[in-house]
């Protein structure tokens, strides 16, 4: 899956093959945010959480892994707090089910709409598959060659070069881009980091919510 999370720009951007950026290329003269490096993540937490990084690390850009760890860290410090006064403190004491729960929130979005792409190109694939040519020879005078005898000039120049992007990621085992305006257009669009991010805070919400009812039933009976 590809995608490019850039806290300049509240969408994704078009068409970007992309990779964790590298610590030379950010600007020398950013710094970490006040307090960061304090927080305590245990080892197991801090080994789950290098687990669930490295599954993304090739689906997010403009930040380098490390970056990405520190929003997660940012984001136990933030939340954390709320779960040493009652009532979650009752029901996660170390705040590990709301840490699970948001990442696989967050990366449940990520694979919900890397599958909204595959369905979207499903038949376009299976033509491609079945052409009389070679699979990527096919797609590539059918999307993009407007000489070649297979070129289909009724669909707009963006849309194909869309098109032939997706159907060569999945024709080549690559990661599908997640910020495909077309693809994406029947299930509401692109989601901005924000937008992704207070779904999956709102999913670790639900889900304290529902062992403290779970337990307050359990406790009256």
């Amino acid at each position: 899956m590809n995608v490019k999370l850039n806290s300049d720009n509240c969408r994704f951007s078009t068409m970007r093959t992309v990779h964790f950026a590298t610590a030379e290329d950010k600007n020398t003269t950013a710094t970490h945010a006040p307090g960061r490096d304090q927080v305590t993540i245990s080892q197991e937490g801090r080994d789950s959480l290098e687990v669930l990084a490295d599954k993304v690390v090739n689906k997010l850009s403009a930040m380098t892994k490390e970056e990405f760890m520190d929003m997660l860290r940012q984001w136990q410090n933030e939340n954390q707090p709320q779960l040493e006064v009652d009532p979650y403190r009752k029901v996660d004491p170390d705040g590990s089910i709301a840490n699970k729960t948001y990442f696989e929130s967050y990366l449940g979005q990520l694979k919900e709409q890397e599958d909204t792409i595959r369905r979207y190109y499903a038949d376009a694939y299976k033509e491609a598959v079945s052409a009389p040519i070679n699979s990527l020879a096919f797609i590539s005078g059918k999307y993009l060659c407007d000489w070649s005898d297979y070129f289909d000039s009724s669909i707009p120049k963006q849309e194909r070069q869309w098109t032939h992007h997706q159907l060569w990621a999945m024709l080549t085992g690559s990661n599908v881009a997640l910020n495909d305006p077309y693809a994406l257009a029947s299930s509401g669009g692109t989601k901005t980091v924000e937008e992704m991010d207070k779904i999956a805070r709102q999913a670790v919400k639900d889900k304290l919510d529902a062992l403290i009812k779970e337990r307050e039933t359990s406790t009256a009976d």
